[in-house]
């Protein structure tokens, strides 16, 4: 009797792969999607305290066009015609319309101007300038500021509205005369010292105390109060400083001289060549010390630990004998200062910090110079107020523990893509051999088969 051999499959027999395909593809995305969070940490970590972002184009545009300003336009081809200074009878008298357009012109101008315009600081050296050659200089924008020797009311007339003519001497003794129709705050009278901006109109002339006196006269919109030219200040000290300064009271730090004497010495002395590291370092016990005794830190040098930009602007500054025109101004925080008195200072510099911005890390350095009261959450609070004579950027220190961990994390992904690569090597290797096995049993069996049919 013959056999046939069936045809039907029989069953399969088992693949011996230690890990079916569906897994392994699980496998492989748990290690891509490992491996990029691995790489975005890496890379925060690394890119981490880089450079402040700067400014964004739109906040560059919207400061270059603030910056655009429109000036007046004044009537010198008329002041030039209607003025007369060639001889001395001409310096003695002040033409009345040429004394009208320059009245109304100088009302049109405001201190901001005085840049734009080319506004020269009026001294010995100018004031000759235009004693020789008035004509050229007709109309030209010129700043003062002096001690008021001797000063006259003028009411409205018919051709000329109510004004103030004037004589100053200025800080380097020379005088200068001076016309202004209104004065800020008060009206002035001799012994008091002023800052006037206005125009140069002509050369006049007066007799004073028995003698000829010829000087530039300055028309200007209005006088305001000034204080004599503090000069150099090369030296801090205790005794330099008003014993109450460091106390807590309602004046503002530009209305202190002291303020400005500090301001005045981070401007005039290198501030690198002060031993910075023996100087205290403001921690929370520092704070707590400066709360309880401001006295005693009065011309001391202090160093900022590392803390964060609260806020900070660009703060036009009105009169003061540092003849400051510009201090950066902002607020400091740190953390641990939060459980002190004090969680925040505020601070003024001449230091320029244009790439620093809200939330920026920095330590700094500067004087202390008295407390401040200000409005928080829950009540008023105080603060120290310190004149900054540096800041720089501080970079956070990477955390080690966290760096440790990523690298234990980056060898044990390395060691398991290893040995998945292993497993997977030794799996096809097995399975082959299986496939092998299994093919040559099949053989075997078909040619018995054959044997026996």
């Amino acid at each position: 009797m013959k056999f046939k051999v069936s045809q039907i499959p029989g069953p399969t027999a088992p693949s011996g792969r230690l890990f079916t395909e569906k897994e392994q593809r699980k496998f492989i995305a748990l290690a891509l999607t490992f491996l990029v969070i691995s790489g975005v940490m890496v890379w925060g970590i690394v890119t981490s305290g880089s450079e402040p972002q700067k400014p964004a184009e739109g906040e560059q545009a919207s400061a270059q066009a603030e910056s655009t300003l429109a000036t007046p336009q004044f009537r010198t081809d008329e002041l030039r015609q209607l003025v007369r200074d060639g001889t001395r009878e001409e310096r003695a008298d002040i033409e009345p319309p040429a004394l009208a357009i320059a009245l109304a012109d100088a009302r049109l101008y405001n201190w901001v101007h005085y840049d734009a315009m080319g506004g020269r600081e009026l001294d010995a050296s100018v004031s000759a300038e235009l004693l020789a050659a008035p004509d050229a200089s007709r109309g030209k924008i010129l700043r003062l500021r002096g001690l008021v020797e001797e000063i006259v009311g003028y009411e409205e007339s018919p051709n000329l509205p109510a004004h103030f003519r004037g004589r100053l001497k200025l800080d380097d003794g020379t005088p200068v005369f001076a016309t202004f129709q209104t004065c800020v705050d008060y009206e002035f009278g001799a012994g008091d010292y002023v800052q006037v901006d206005g125009m140069f109109v002509k050369v006049l002339g007066r007799e004073v105390a028995g003698t000829w006196l010829e000087a530039p006269l300055i028309v200007g919109p209005r006088a305001q109060k000034s204080y004599p030219k503090m000069g150099q200040v090369t030296s801090l000290e205790k005794k330099d400083l008003d014993q109450n300064f460091g106390i807590l009271d309602q004046l503002a730090s530009a209305e202190r001289i002291e303020f400005w004497r500090v301001v005045s010495y981070t401007r005039d002395v290198d501030m690198t060549k002060l031993d910075w590291r023996s100087a205290p370092l403001l921690d929370k016990d520092t704070m707590g010390r400066l709360s309880s005794d401001p006295e005693s830190f009065l011309g001391v040098p202090v160093r900022i630990p590392p803390c964060r930009v609260q806020d900070m602007w660009p703060q036009l500054q009105g009169e003061n004998p540092a003849r400051v025109a510009k201090l950066t101004e902002g607020w400091l925080g740190a953390s641990e200062w939060l459980r002190t008195p004090n969680p925040v200072i505020q601070f003024a510099t001449l230091v320029p910090v244009p790439d620093y911005k809200i939330g920026s890390e920095v330590t700094a350095r500067g004087f202390f110079v008295h407390m401040r009261e200000y409005e928080a959450v829950g009540g008023k609070r105080k603060a120290p107020v310190f004149v900054l004579a540096g800041m720089d950027p501080y970079e956070t220190p990477k955390d080690g523990v966290f760096s440790r961990v990523l690298g234990i994390v980056s060898v044990s992904l390395l060691a398991l893509v290893g040995l998945f690569w292993m497993l997977l090597r030794r799996d096809g290797a097995k399975s082959r051999e299986l496939d092998e096995e299994l093919k040559r049993r099949r053989r075997e069996r078909r040619t018995k088969a054959t044997a026996n049919a």
